[in-house]
């Protein structure tokens, strides 16, 4: 039997689901630019403290991922949202790495994977 899901409830996760997607963009695109690092071999700092940061991000990107899947499975299926997210990183990886343009638009593209989960979270919400 579902469970009934409070006003209260529908709030909170609609606030998870905000912070969770901020995050993950941040956490996203550390993890996208240490990539890029190791790939071109530029680092910051040295290798050592810069796969610090990227694993770091890596782990806290995939925990609001978890996160974040949990609390729309409340509500329906992850796996567009799933599909989005993918499809974003990748766009955004390939981007960073094949693309050689002086503005980096990764980090736009995960903003917009972000707005658009957020209006489909809120249209399933309602």
């Amino acid at each position: 039997m579902a469970r009934r899901i409070t006003p209260k409830e529908m709030s909170e996760d609609k606030s998870k689901i905000s912070l969770t997607g901020l995050t993950i963009i941040m956490m996203g695109t550390l993890f996208i630019y240490f990539l890029w690092a190791v790939i071109n071999s530029k680092f910051l700092v040295n290798f050592s403290i810069d796969a610090l940061v990227g694993v770091v991000a890596l782990v806290i990107l995939i925990r609001n991922l978890k996160v974040k899947y949990s609390v729309i499975k409340k509500y329906t299926s992850e796996k567009q949202f799933m599909i989005l997210d993918l499809v974003a990183f990748v766009l955004c990886f390939l981007i960073k790495v094949v693309v050689k343009i002086p503005f980096d638009f990764s980090l736009i593209i995960l903003l917009i994977s972000h707005y658009a989960t957020k209006q489909i979270f809120n249209k399933i919400v309602k």
